[in-house]
């Protein structure tokens, strides 16, 4: 219990504007915030000012790095080049002992919503984030109301101008309120999320008394930091069964996997799993090879319901019996629908010597 009771884990999301980090602790299940803003200066390399800023935080409250459970980022920005600048200004120690992990914001508060009690996402959960006169959403419903549901959660943007909106408009709490109206007979929800720049200040009074009647509403700006901190906590069961389906930028909605024979009946197992950036998904299965040394794949489109297959033919194996040659296959993504299977050759104990062969696979996905 000891251990249990220490346990800490920390997410850190970096903006062009702001840096969030949030803390949690399970001893006493409390979150901690900081918010620190990017000096116009700073923007450039935002990345930088970042790492600096929570540097500094924890020499400041006594913390390391090595004290947390899992260490979890989020990014305005999560192209290669600035995963890349991140890697190289994290500590290796840190790298070591958590990897580099980096999730879009999408991701993020998809992971928020579905960390906390049933009642938060087991109808609909909407976030709305206001920066630069432009509105994004999140929208996280549910999409199978059967004995085992399923969800989707989907980003979309709007640009305010089309709604005559604009940030210093003396009427823009009265036409945000009708844009509102509008948008929630569209995208019902019963609790709303509030975050980014053009959400702060008193200008809202229309606009909130709209938004709270029947529903609840919530303001804050660590979201992102809040879901990547949660990410350290444990998968999302709906997740990991492959009930959560997230249509956004960079994250992967097929499975990858195989079919075996279970009791006499084929089955398909899943290699990968959805609900996750093409760059964080991947996945490695054992099977032993029959007579054939072809290997079937079954790519599932979990938006359309859809499975395709395609056949990887192992060439320059040596002669075996069957069920004596062992494959291990990995799955990596290169983009959200491209990536390669490598399947390598285990062999089968010391009567069957593994060659080492790897044989490389590319698939490409119907998007």
């Amino acid at each position: 219990m000891g251990e249990l009771e220490t346990r800490k884990y920390i997410g850190i999301d970096i903006g062009k504007d702001s840096v969030q980090l949030s803390i949690y602790e399970e001893s006493g299940a409390e979150m901690r915030e900081e918010s620190f803003p990017v000096p116009p200066d700073e923007r450039e390399d935002c990345i930088a000012f970042a790492m600096n800023m929570a540097e500094k935080y924890m020499e400041c409250n006594g913390l390391a790095w090595t004290d947390f459970q899992d260490v979890n980022f989020t990014m305005e920005d999560t192209s290669e080049a600035c995963r890349k600048q991140l890697g190289s200004l994290l500590k290796e120690e840190v790298k070591e002992r958590f990897g580099l992990r980096v999730m879009t914001r999408f991701r993020a508060f998809v992971e928020y919503v579905f960390h906390q009690e049933r009642a938060v996402w087991d109808r609909s959960t909407l976030l709305l984030d206001y920066r630069e006169n432009t509105l994004r959403y999140i929208l996280a419903d549910q999409i199978r109301p059967s004995r085992q549901k399923a969800y989707r959660a989907v980003i979309k943007e709007l640009d305010l101008t089309q709604y005559e909106i604009y940030a210093e408009d003396e009427n823009k709490d009265y036409a945000f309120s009708k844009m509102m109206k509008q948008f929630l007979v569209k995208n019902p929800a019963h609790i709303i999320f509030l975050t980014g720049k053009g959400f702060e200040g008193n200008w809202m009074k229309k606009t909130l008394t709209y938004l709270c009647a029947g529903r609840r509403v919530f303001l804050g700006q660590n979201l992102y930091a809040n879901g990547a901190c949660l990410r350290g906590t444990g998968v999302i069961p709906l997740m990991k069964e492959g009930m959560l389906l997230m249509q956004g930028p960079e994250m992967v909605y097929h499975t990858i996997g195989v079919v075996s024979q279970e009791a006499g009946k084929a089955k398909y197992v899943p290699i990968t799993s959805i609900g996750r950036e093409w760059y964080n998904t991947r996945g490695t299965m054992d099977i032993i090879l029959d007579k054939s040394q072809k290997v079937e794949f079954f790519y599932h489109n979990t938006k359309e319901n859809e499975m395709e297959c395609s056949s990887c033919e192992i060439k320059e194996l040596p002669a075996r019996p069957p069920k004596t040659t062992r494959i291990r296959i990995e799955v990596q993504f290169t983009s959200e629908t491209e990536g390669v299977i490598l399947l390598k050759d285990l062999g089968f104990g010391t009567m069957f010597p593994a060659t080492g062969k790897v044989t490389v696979f590319p698939f490409s996905l119907i998007s």
